[in-house]
């Protein structure tokens, strides 16, 4: 099989280097074209003639190489080498590297849906979620503070994301937010609200673990000022290696509609605004799902 490997090369530890994963991938029988996703140029390798995209990397990574394929039809697979790898578990790749490269051969194809966020920024694709309020303010406060260190293990690194947003929620205040969901108006003072696309976002938390991710629909998921104790337990047991279920329902939608008001927003694990950048408040987000617009090659065993 033609494969295009598209590779962070700072994601990861030990042997996921370019050497390591492409003698993985001759070993395995497959004709394999190396990129970095690092390059300014990596758009051109996926334009070439290929049988299966490879992104390894996080989820940062799987999102920039999934936004170049929606509607080419080309698979595209992971090697999940980040800390989080949230859209990894969801589509499946649980295995090492050499575990879902050996079973690239016998993989099964699935259709995968993505979000469309429409606002003062144009349009924009989103694989994990879109959300306001709390998880985007932990995500400008987690960058640079909960940083990768080869004396704690990826379990440990999560636990540390998990006590920064925690602390954030300590005393974090309600904001008015104006959402209708498909005709619905729920309207509310909201902690924080949440577009799932898929299962988890974050430090692996998840907030919609029943999500599917080819029916066309999305999932709302909200923590309002009454269900604070709910999400602080929810994420002590996070912190205490416990499983977990989220404690709050989730509603299911096709199109939502939503007013912004001067508070930060995340596209996965993208800001906006940006600091320093200014937009006119409020204005209208238009939240919906483009179905099956990526292809997916699942590993077989």
């Amino acid at each position: 099989m033609r494969i295009t490997l598209m590779h962070n090369p700072k994601a990861g530890r030990g042997n996921h280097a370019k050497r390591g994963l492409m003698a993985a991938l001759a070993n395995a029988g497959h004709r394999a074209i190396y990129q970095s996703t690092k390059k300014s140029d990596y758009e051109k390798a996926l334009k070439k003639p290929t049988d299966l995209v490879l992104a390894a990397g996080g989820d940062g990574t799987v999102g920039k190489v999934a936004h170049e394929l929606i509607d080419s039809g080309i698979p595209l697979s992971v090697l999940p080498l980040g800390t989080a790898n949230n859209l990894a578990r969801t589509l499946g790749f649980i295995g090492s590297p050499r575990e879902i490269i050996a079973g690239l051969e016998a993989g099964k194809r699935r259709a995968f849906d993505v979000g469309v966020a429409r606002g003062p920024w144009g349009k924009r694709y989103f694989f994990e979620s879109v959300g306001g309020s709390l998880l985007a303010d932990y995500l400008r406060n987690a960058k640079g503070k909960a940083k990768k260190t080869a004396k704690l293990s990826e379990e440990q690194e999560m636990r540390q994301h998990v006590s920064l947003l925690r602390r954030i929620l300590h005393d974090y205040p309600v904001r008015k937010w104006k959402i209708n969901i498909d005709g619905d108006d729920i309207s509310d003072d909201y902690i924080l609200w949440e577009a799932m696309n898929i299962r988890s976002v974050g430090p692996a938390l998840y907030l919609a673990s029943q999500a599917a991710t080819r029916d066309g629909r999305l999932d709302f998921v909200c923590v309002r000022e009454e269900e604070r104790s709910l999400f602080m337990e929810y994420l002590n047991a996070r912190l205490a290696g416990r499983r977990a279920k989220f404690p709050l329902p989730l509603r299911r939608f096709r199109k939502s509609k939503i007013v912004w008001e001067n508070s930060t927003l995340h596209f996965d694990d993208k800001l906006w605004p940006r600091k320093k950048q200014k937009a006119i408040s409020p204005g209208e987000i238009e939240i919906t799902v483009k179905p099956s617009a990526l292809v997916i090659l699942q590993p077989g065993r």
